[in-house]
């Protein structure tokens, strides 16, 4: 986001995950601003970050103060002190009279989700333009509200990127106007991110894969002696009673899906596995190449179950709808995929 030139940012409950410390030195080592106007140490009473700041943009003072939602949950690492989330209508009443009298432009980051961003908007007066998260999806329109304020959401894994441009005249928004700008294939990639990011990539695929490779062993012993119950089989149980169903499948992409992740040196990496083997991180699943080789690429219990369940299939249970395609082919993953086209290219039953 430094490289990107964001200037002021809102944590959500997310950036916690890692810990308080870890997230206040990734900002140290940038130009941004953290701002949170409503999270406090619930021991000394201190405000976690800096409440709110004030920019220039040439003559115009802008400010930017943060919210988060109070019934979010934030994780708390061993030795810290609990963090504690204010009321963000009580706060934004004390505050924005303040940034008023400071600013131009009061800018709200939101991290309330919209139904009670918009609400806010209604009960406390004086803010000019909200960015909000916390929710799914995204919107793909800048305007006002009901109460005037200005709205914009990025969207999620900062795939769309709205532009605002306001025309300030004697210290008030005279007009505004902008876009939300979607980061498809019409956008150049950048050549210097790209090698940063799989740079990170290969470096993390390496270290759980030697991680892996250590534990091959012990992990197959483990599984298999504590597995009881419902659980993965692997298609080799399968095959024995659906030969040709099983030969059919063997010549589509779901049964090479591993050797894509091998090709681009992926086959360790968490965020990629679950879509390319069987029940990671489930009874009898995959646990890694060397431990569980049965178990590598999209395989029939992928998409029809536990084969410990077959009992269930044959009474109507193994017809598989979109919902479950779109498990992996999801919009963020596979934003062109069509069910009834790539239910065509699968087809292995009579």
């Amino acid at each position: 986001m430094d490289k990107f030139g964001y200037d002021v940012v809102t944590p959500g409950e997310r950036e916690f995950n890692f810990g308080q410390r870890f997230l206040l030195d990734c900002f140290k080592k940038t130009r941004m601003d953290l701002v949170c106007a409503n999270l406090i140490d619930a021991q000394t009473k201190k405000p976690f970050v800096k409440p709110y700041v004030i920019r220039r943009a040439g003559p115009v003072r802008v400010a930017f103060f943060g919210l988060m939602g109070k019934d979010l949950k934030i994780r708390t690492l061993a030795g810290e002190h609990q963090l504690e989330v204010q009321d963000p209508f009580e706060t934004a009443k004390k505050i924005v009279p303040e940034l008023r009298k400071r600013a131009d432009v009061v800018v709200l980051l939101s991290h309330i989700g919209l139904t009670e961003g918009q609400r806010l908007t209604l009960e406390v007066p004086g803010i000019d333009l909200m960015f909000f998260g916390h929710m799914p999806g995204m919107v793909k329109e800048i305007a006002k509200n009901t109460s005037g304020v200005i709205v914009a959401r990025a969207g999620e894994r900062g795939q769309y990127i709205p532009s605002i441009h306001l025309e300030v005249e004697d210290g008030k928004i005279k007009s505004y106007d902008g876009e939300v700008v979607t980061l498809d294939d019409k956008v150049p990639a950048d050549e210097a991110m790209n090698l940063a990011v799989d740079s990170f990539s290969d470096a993390l695929n390496k270290r759980f894969s030697q991680a892996a490779e250590a534990s091959a062993a012990a992990a197959a012993r483990a599984t298999s002696a504590s597995v009881t119950g419902d659980q993965y089989l692997s298609e080799k149980n399968c095959r024995r009673c659906h030969e040709a169903e099983y030969q059919k499948y063997t010549k589509q992409a779901h049964a090479h899906a591993f050797e894509t992740l091998e090709k681009n040196q992926r086959e360790s990496t968490p965020e990629c596995l679950p879509c390319h083997v069987v029940g990671i991180g489930l009874p009898g699943g995959f646990v890694s190449k060397q431990a569980t080789p049965d178990l590598i690429n999209v395989q029939c219990e992928n998409c029809h179950g536990m084969g410990t369940k077959h009992d269930q299939m044959t009474s109507g249970g193994a017809v598989v709808g979109p919902e479950v395609c779109q498990t992996c082919h999801s919009q963020q993953q596979s934003p062109n995929f069509k069910y009834d086209e790539a239910l065509e290219k699968i087809v292995h039953w009579e």
